[in-house]
């Protein structure tokens, strides 16, 4: 679904990544695993050009199902390329306003079919049994695990075909870090993910391929069994614990 192709990206003289090749298959969850600062998070901004906004610069190929994503208008390439931050973004408004103004900004205005939506995002997103009765309420108000979860629908609200998170359970407890998995394993069928994680035990319980990475560079790319079959055949690997 995304082919990368001699990929590198930098802040000013600084290089971070380092002509990257790989491609993410379509319906899968793809995790992005390796130490502290090997440049993960960068990666994965480059992948809807978030990271050109905060003054890197990118050079090499990034396609999505065959079109140059440099091509594409931000606006356009954002909807069918979401994003959820490690810190969970809950806006000082109500859970309805946080997932409402995604839809009116991408054209619905239809009430109905605004009130359709959210509802079907806080439900894939395992979040509606929880907030049914709370939606004029502040999201302020939420867990952290709710908030992490309001992010997650306020992504899907506006349809995008990926979505790219980073490090989506690193502050949460093992209850709602399940959750979150069990949502991704959920919706895999109908959208591409993209995890930056340091768990090793999270890509090893939901993802499908991993790509591990040191110091700017992709050193493997493979299905999950095959990564976890021999965790230290790279000399890299034995510096990242296994759990």
């Amino acid at each position: 679904m995304l082919n990368i192709e001699n990929l590198k990206c930098g802040f000013g003289k600084h290089e971070i990544l380092h002509g990257i090749n790989l491609t993410i298959p379509k319906g899968q969850i793809t995790a992005i695993v390796g130490q502290s600062g090997c440049g993960k998070t960068t990666f994965l901004k480059t992948l809807n050009r978030m990271v050109e906004e905060e003054g890197g610069y990118l050079s090499g190929t990034i396609t999505l199902e065959g079109t140059d994503i440099k091509s594409l208008p931000k606006e356009k390439l954002r909807r069918r390329i979401g994003m959820v931050f490690q810190q969970p973004i809950a806006f000082p408004h109500s859970i309805e306003k946080n997932l409402s103004y995604v839809l009116k900004y991408h054209g619905v205005r239809n009430k109905k079919e605004i009130a359709e939506k959210i509802t079907e995002s806080l439900q894939k997103a395992k979040l509606y049994d929880e907030v049914k009765d709370q939606l004029k309420k502040s999201a302020l108000k939420l867990s952290g695990g709710q908030k992490q979860r309001l992010a997650i629908a306020r992504s899907l609200c506006a349809g995008p075909e990926i979505l790219l998170l980073d490090e989506p359970c690193s502050a949460l407890d093992m209850k709602n870090t399940i959750a979150i998995e069990e949502t991704l394993l959920e919706l895999k069928d109908q959208y591409t993910f993209v995890i930056v994680t340091h768990n090793l035990a999270q890509a090893k319980r939901i993802a499908d391929q991993v790509i591990f990475m040191d110091q700017g560079k992709v050193l493997e790319v493979t299905e999950k069994e095959q990564f976890f079959a021999n965790p230290a055949s790279e000399p890299a690997k034995e510096q990242i614990q296994y759990m």
